[in-house]
């Protein structure tokens, strides 16, 4: 009989491994109806996997030995130790408490943990699926992912209103930074002093997601709009630029995906109401250039029913066919996929003609929605007449803009970021053609033209091979007769 040190396989209440010793055949005994039924129900499932294997030599102990050679061992100086012979189990699994960690036995599934009967459970289900048709699915970790929006247009038409409700939660106090009086240079010095920043967890996906606004200033009654064009186009080209500094860093020790990105993703152009004027659509084509954009229609509450639906086609026209002297083609929007607008909940007969987006925002929040439970936000604008609600779907589309930005288009607005930066670092980092006809031309001279002009001009003119050499011959020996001198003239001083 052979002498195996054995150990409770785990500490639970509800069942507790305990050793008894019979006077005749020492053998261990298990108590707990819990571990019972679930070996049993382990064994029924190892059983009928072997049953089409019992023929094979390894499933369990040697066939030629039912029991173990003893061994030395003095259960005195071993109390931990019981005394027992392990049959050989014809069904071919053993289970974890009965598999003593000596004596030639090998585990068929689980190995000896001491962790809770739960998730013991658990932890054998997971290597019976390993062993089943399907893959196993990995375990996911944390990551963060980042989102920049971009709000552009005319002062005082309610951008920072705007960012206000696209951002805020019920209970939420959010500091939304407004650039209305901030000067352009300021802007281009310290422009993540206006970015509206929030985050949330995708616990599903184990995502984080960074989402920050950017807002700026409004070009107000300028009639000349280039400066202020140029100063946001400069905007997203320096954050392209900050971004591949990053990514060719020779001393970068952190993988960019732990790194916050500068890169703009769209933007929020904001238009009046009632009219579409001619430097809003030089600005939205300049801009469309370098960043995908969303023309939105702010104060929807100050047009009718008729006028919103005349307006937003209006734009809609004058997007494809600007019809403005030095911009040709179409002005580009964000194409958002026939599917992610209906899950944000556009029907297929809207969905073709958003955007633009027409949109009431305000800062005035219904303070009876916020007792309710859950507590809502609904930012509203009160009138004699009746109540504008920001989020009814029946006055405006910011619930819609809302589900796309914040939720349904995420994944799909970083796809179309990243595939627009690829192209434009490849432009960057490409030769212009004129520069690098300037780089061959001079190689060209340097190596070629004037050798070859040199040795015309030797042999036009009686070049004497050995005159040249004894020429260069004395031109060394009057060299080393200076260096020489000088040489034993500060040996004289120093002496």
């Amino acid at each position: 009989i052979v002498k195996l040190p054995f150990q409770p396989e785990r500490s639970m209440s509800a069942a507790v491994a305990t050793r008894t010793t019979n006077e005749g055949s020492n053998s261990l005994d298990l108590k707990g109806s819990d571990q019972n039924q679930l070996d049993a129900n382990l064994m029924e499932i190892a059983a009928a996997k072997n049953g089409s294997r019992a023929s094979r030599p390894h499933n369990s102990i040697n066939e030629s030995a039912k029991q173990i050679p003893v061994h030395s061992l003095d259960a005195a100086d071993h109390p931990h130790v019981s005394m027992g012979s392990f049959e050989r189990n014809p069904s071919g699994y053993t289970p974890p408490s009965m598999i003593p960690d000596a004596g030639g036995l090998t585990p068929q599934l689980t190995a000896r943990t001491s962790i809770s009967h739960v998730s013991s459970l658990d932890y054998r289900n997971k290597q019976l699926a390993l062993l089943g048709p399907m893959r196993p699915q990995p375990t996911k970790i944390w990551k963060r992912k980042f989102v920049k929006l971009m709000v552009v247009g005319d002062s005082g038409l309610g951008k920072t209103t705007l960012i206000s409700a696209l951002l805020s939660k019920p209970g939420e106090q959010l500091q939304v930074h407004d650039g209305t009086n901030t000067p352009l240079n300021q802007f281009l010095k310290d422009p993540d002093s206006l970015i509206t920043r929030v985050t949330w967890k995708d616990e599903q996906d184990k995502v984080v997601w960074v989402f920050r606004v950017q807002d700026t200033p409004g070009y107000g009654d300028d009639q000349d709009i280039s400066l202020h064009i140029n100063m946001i186009v400069k905007h997203i080209n320096q954050q392209n630029t900050k971004w591949l500094e990053m990514e060719s860093a020779k001393d970068r020790c952190i993988d960019l995906i732990d790194v916050e990105d500068p890169r703009v993703d769209v933007c929020l152009y904001c238009l009046p109401p009632h009219r579409l004027r001619q430097n809003d659509i030089r600005y939205m084509a300049e801009l469309s250039k370098h960043v995908p954009i969303i023309p939105v229609i702010m104060k929807a509450d100050t047009m009718t029913i008729h006028e919103a639906q005349r307006f937003r086609q209006e734009v809609v026209n004058r997007l494809q066919n600007p019809a403005l002297s030095g911009i040709r083609g179409k002005i580009e929007m964000f194409q958002f996929s026939p599917s992610t607008m209906e899950r944000a909940g556009l029907p297929s007969s809207a969905a073709m003609s958003i955007p633009p987006f027409v949109v009431i925002a305000s800062n005035d929040i219904n303070q009876a929605a916020l007792q309710d439970d859950p507590p809502t936000f609904w930012p509203e604008r009160s009138y004699k007449w009746g109540t504008a609600e920001a989020f009814n779907p029946d006055h405006s589309d910011l619930l819609f803009l809302r589900s796309l930005l914040m939720a349904e288009a995420l994944e799909e607005v970083s796809v179309q970021k990243r595939q627009r930066y690829e192209d434009w670092r490849q432009k960057h980092l490409a030769t212009p053609f004129f520069v690098g006809l300037r780089r061959r031309l001079v190689r060209f001279v340097m190596w070629t033209a004037l050798p070859a002009a040199a040795v015309v001009w030797a042999a036009n003119n009686g070049f004497d091979q050995e005159r040249m050499k004894e020429s260069l011959r004395s031109t060394g020996r009057r060299i080393k007769g200076k260096v020489t001198g000088a040489c034993t003239l500060d040996n004289d001083l120093s002496d």
